[in-house]
């Protein structure tokens, strides 16, 4: 094997459990496993400790009334258990990792209406800071690894800056939104919101339908169809074929 092979499978390695569990002593020799292992586990807090509070940030400003925040759940023994199955960058991870986030703080005392819906955008947001996995090309236009749509009770993109400048959230905001969220294979995220038209586009481009056919579920010209595809693949929410 060549000196960059090795090194790719000494990142495997570290970063996924499972591999560590199947192949105890390759790449690394026996006695190193040990402190392999505990780098590895070093190197899943750091990732998500970072992660969760990049994504939790708003719902951070308020733990002088919650008494809680998200980063805090990695040193938790819920979480030792989960290390031991953790694939670094994996969408399943931060799905859990998200997933026992927002438990924590949905059982801390609520400041607002809005609660649930901000822990939701954090969650989803979440999402795409913690997965760097890539999509596999299909034949036809497929989702991102990590895009979701949602849809919140509350405006969030009014509610967030009033969140920043620590302003009071009245009813004046409790309108539904719909947002989507994604990231580009250069680690950008997007939070945009979308009308009705483009959310039939981006749920019908499951990688099993064509252009011809995402149009017809939507509702649409297959040029506008297209035009929406174009736009949603420069943001990372959907992959077209290669």
């Amino acid at each position: 094997m060549s000196d960059r092979m090795v090194q790719d499978e000494v990142i495997r390695y570290l970063a996924d459990a499972k591999v560590r569990a199947q192949k105890p002593h390759w790449p690394i020799c026996a006695g190193e496993a040990p402190k392999a292992s505990r780098f590895a586990h070093f190197l899943a807090r750091r990732y998500y400790r970072d992660r969760l509070a990049r994504s939790f940030r708003y719902s951070y400003r308020l733990r002088g009334q919650t008494g809680r925040i998200a980063e805090e759940m990695v040193d938790t023994e819920q979480f030792d258990l989960f290390l031991n199955q953790c694939e670094l960058g994996s969408l399943e991870s931060a799905r859990w990792v998200g997933g026992i986030a927002c438990s924590h703080l949905s059982a801390a005392p609520e400041p607002g209406p809005w609660w649930h819906d901000l822990l939701g955008y954090e969650y989803a947001y979440f999402l795409q800071a913690a997965t760097a996995e890539r999509a596999a090309n299909t034949d036809h236009p497929s989702p991102g690894v990590s895009a979701v749509c949602r849809q919140f009770a509350w405006a969030l993109p009014e509610m967030l800056p009033r969140l920043r400048s620590r302003e009071a959230i009245g009813d004046g905001l409790r309108r539904e939104v719909r947002l989507l969220f994604s990231r580009t294979h250069t680690g950008r995220i997007y939070v945009v919101e979308i009308d009705t038209m483009m959310d039939r586009i981006f749920r019908a481009a499951d990688g099993a339908h064509s252009v011809e056919e995402i149009a017809v579920c939507a509702g649409a010209s297959v040029q506008s169809t297209q035009q929406a595809l174009e736009t949603l693949a420069g943001i990372g929410a959907i992959q077209l074929p290669a």
